[in-house]
């Protein structure tokens, strides 16, 4: 059981120069509970196994260019990092007081809460840094154009737990299929589309019948 996922190829250029070739999911991409797990998207094409054409593929669903669409990432990811080490520093100052003051707020739920703002940070500094190296830049995205060359299709599947194509394991893939629940929704029922659309003929045929 297969299925055909739409990708777009295109090349990084500052002034005049190509800087590098990408591709990035253009389905999976609006199936994401954070922002910065769309970074994690963008893959080198030499690495995948892509093709011209695919039979029955997934529909393309990004909108947006992908010039607009990773701009636009990488100035929400700045400004979102901003937030959550201040909302994490914020929180860790309010707890020292209550501390130093004495007054019980339960240790257990600090770590908890500070371990998620933690994680978020994780997240967004991953996707800048990943950005960063595709852009080429660190704050000038205005020397950057993006040209999108074409749509090409990488077959995958689910393997003994693991998101595989023709060349072999999908570590991120399959990491966000752990921790993702948009993405791991999206995933089986893309995955499973084909047996569905199946069996709903065979029902309308009975009914007919």
């Amino acid at each position: 059981m297969t299925m055909k996922v739409p990708y777009v190829l295109f090349e990084v250029w500052k002034r005049g120069k190509r800087l590098g070739t990408y591709a990035i999911d253009a389905y999976f991409i609006e199936f994401l509970s954070l922002p910065p797990r769309k970074a994690v998207l963008i893959k080198n094409p030499a690495s995948i196994a892509l093709k011209r054409e695919g039979e029955n593929p997934l529909p393309k669903l990004l909108n947006v260019s992908v010039e607009e669409l990773l701009k636009g990432l990488y100035k929400k990811l700045i400004e979102e990092s901003s937030d959550a080490r201040e909302r994490r520093i914020s929180h860790m100052r309010r707890w020292n007081v209550w501390r130093f003051l004495g007054i019980p707020t339960g240790h257990s739920r600090h770590i908890a809460i500070d371990e998620e703002l933690a994680k978020v940070e994780r997240e967004n500094t991953l996707g800048l840094a990943l950005l960063q190296k595709v852009l080429g830049v660190k704050e000038d995205l205005e020397s950057i154009e993006i040209r999108e060359e074409k749509t090409l299709y990488r077959e995958m599947w689910l393997e003994k737990g693991e998101v595989r194509d023709e060349k072999g394991k999908d570590k991120v893939y399959t990491n966000l299929l752990k921790i993702d629940p948009v993405f791991r929704t999206a995933f089986f029922s893309a995955l499973f589309r084909e047996i569905a659309l199946r069996e709903e003929m065979k029902e309308k045929a009975q009914d007919f019948s």
